[in-house]
């Protein structure tokens, strides 16, 4: 699977499943509707048919991380080639399953990635998936957490 030959339309179906991966194709179709991408719900269906098929997607499931678990936290910025690819990096980082927040940073700081890996062997995977990239100049400071102080539930957060 290569995401780079996905188009805008896959890829903002993708980043809605990401989102929410029940969410009905009738909300998808209306929602991208809405954004400029007029998509039927049928269209949307055969889109996210053949995504599975090619295996982009592998299944629909969720994934909760108990307190029990050792779930991997940490923090990458990357370092775009030029600034005419971030808009890219920013969209395929989206994506990433692992990815469960992306930033576009001021100035020359390019773009900051939080992470959440089961484990540290796939923290590195990533970084070296990050680092192969053609429009990564580089991947700067990688900071792994070790015991989060204040965490605070989605629900509660005020919206910006």
């Amino acid at each position: 699977m290569v995401m780079k030959n996905l188009d805008d339309k896959d890829k903002r179906i993708l980043e809605m499943l990401i989102e929410d991966s029940r969410r009905p194709y009738k909300e998808i179709s209306e929602k991208l509707t809405e954004e400029g991408i007029p998509l039927s719900e049928s269209t949307v269906r055969k889109r996210v048919l053949k995504l599975q098929e090619d295996g982009v997607i592998e299944k629909f499931t969720i994934k909760v991380c108990r307190e029990d678990e050792r779930c991997i936290i940490a923090f990458l910025t990357l370092i775009p080639k030029t600034e005419s690819e971030i808009k890219e990096l920013l969209r395929e980082t989206q994506i990433l399953p692992q990815c469960e927040e992306v930033y576009f940073l001021a100035g020359q700081c390019g773009v900051l990635v939080k992470v959440n890996v089961p484990e540290i062997t796939e923290l590195d995977a990533l970084i070296e998936t990050f680092r192969a990239r053609s429009d990564v100049r580089n991947v700067e400071r990688v900071c792994v957490v070790l015991k989060p102080i204040k965490t605070m539930p989605r629900s509660e957060r005020i919206p910006l």
